[in-house]
């Protein structure tokens, strides 16, 4: 290989890298435009997404080597008139389109966006890449050459399938990234609005995952310290059984047995105790996964305000009071017996009552009612 053919080679595989980089990274577009604008001989080119359903451009878009006040009046309504745009929108499926494929078009809106170009672009011709991510979005790159540097030709035109080749995979990529991130911030939020605290660890005991109730819990400093490497409790013998609470849940986890363990954490100050609940998480993390939890901890404050629950449980599973009740000094962490004792009931009444929970709930040890209770609401709160 010659010197010059080594040279545009090295462009090539430096240019395809800067678009999987930017398929991880947003902001990173404009290096990626940079690289393919100079390869392509080009002088200036778009990064950009469409909605079909509203048949616009997408608030996504970068822009290399376009003059602002352009790329404002562009996107401020000019797209809409834009006859490669329409044209893409009616070809979702069209890998590469250029102005050839266009036609003359002559039609009012066409005609008013090549008065709009005329006076605002200095560019001409335009070369654009693009991939359909599904659920109506389209995305792709647009290279645009002035009227000086000449059309595109055949060999510029194999030379983008090349790389049009790695700029859909790495869409692809861009889209399904975007889309767990979504769903993780989706799931964050929601976790974020639950009441009580939410602790995930790793099979090394460190701390992955807080909640907002999870961070308040622990600047009270009352009874509970969270740090990365973990959590633990203000007494040595709480704090034991805590430990081994997390160490049963993760062999079981191992095992593919689905088990929840409760207990009570005392609090120096006073106030009622924690209760925390300890469970694995029903699906191992994907292979190349850095974010691997292992155990998910709830932790409840008993004085902190939540929606009225005896209604709601009652509404949900069709508890008797007496019933829901029952479910609601479990969820508090104590035990069957001790809450038959605070109401007032035998301690068979209690396991009878508990076994319509079961049944209600479509559950099978205690462990799993309190995981399916503390996930039904906003909160729960002993009446």
């Amino acid at each position: 290989m010659s010197r010059r053919g080594f040279k545009h080679s090295a462009r090539t595989l430096a240019t395809v890298a800067s678009l999987y980089e930017a398929a991880f990274d947003y902001r990173l577009w404009s290096v990626a435009l940079n690289q393919l604008t100079q390869l392509t001989g080009s002088q200036a080119s778009t990064f950009w997404a469409l909605d079909a359903a509203s048949r616009t451009l997408h608030p996504t878009f970068v822009s290399i080597n376009f003059d602002r006040r352009a790329v404002d009046g562009y996107l401020g309504g000019m797209a809409a008139l834009d006859p490669t745009v329409r044209y893409l929108l009616s070809h979702p499926k069209a890998g590469i389109v250029h102005d050839d494929l266009l036609g003359p078009g002559d039609d009012e809106e066409t005609r008013q966006y090549l008065d709009w170009h005329e006076r605002s672009v200095e560019t001409r011709y335009r070369l654009v890449a693009q991939s359909d991510l599904g659920s109506g979005l389209q995305a792709g790159v647009a290279l645009h050459r002035a009227r000086r540097a000449g059309r595109f030709d055949a060999n510029d035109l194999q030379q983008f399938q090349i790389i049009n080749e790695h700029l859909r995979r790495a869409l692809a990529i861009g889209a399904k990234l975007a889309s767990l991130t979504a769903q993780l911030q989706l799931t964050a939020d929601l976790l974020d609005r639950n009441v009580s605290a939410v602790i995930l660890l790793d099979a090394r005991r460190r701390v992955v995952f807080m909640n907002l109730a999870a961070e308040a819990l622990n600047a009270q400093a009352d009874g509970i310290r969270v740090s990365p490497e973990g959590i633990r409790l203000a007494i040595r013998s709480e704090d034991e059984r805590l430990q081994g609470l997390i160490a049963g849940v993760m062999t079981a986890q191992r095992s593919r047995r689905s088990v929840g363990e409760v207990m009570r954490a005392s609090r120096p100050s006073g106030r009622p105790a924690y209760p925390i609940w300890a469970t694995g998480m029903t699906q191992p993390p994907a292979a190349l996964s850095v974010f691997r939890p292992a155990v998910c901890l709830i932790i409840r404050d008993p004085q902190r305000p939540a929606g009225p629950a005896l209604p709601h449980l009652q509404a949900l599973f069709e508890m008797t009071p007496a019933e829901a009740r029952l479910a609601l000094r479990l969820v508090a962490g104590e035990t069957l017996r001790a809450a038959a004792e605070a109401l007032g009931i035998t301690y068979g009444t209690a396991r009878s009552r508990l076994t319509q929970l079961f049944r209600k709930t479509n559950t099978q040890s205690q462990g799993q009612l309190i995981r399916v209770l503390l996930t039904c609401g906003p909160g729960l709160t002993i009446t």
